[in-house]
């Protein structure tokens, strides 16, 4: 788990980088999964789901 993140003087939370990255991770997994992600009876849910295990990996394992 990271601890804040110093900018010029400015505290981020490491949340943000977190959010961050799993735009980006989620980004590559999309268009490598669209067509399975389509196929799904609900396709923004599982879209939805998708960013949360992402998201949920990085903040567990980092």
């Amino acid at each position: 788990m990271l601890s804040e993140i110093t900018i010029a003087h400015l505290y981020l939370p490491p949340f943000l980088l977190y959010v961050g990255v799993a735009a980006l991770v989620y980004g590559a997994l999309e268009r490598i999964m669209r067509r399975w992600l389509d196929w799904t009876w609900h396709p923004e849910m599982a879209r939805f789901f998708v960013s949360l295990i992402v998201l949920s990996l990085l903040v567990l394992k980092g």
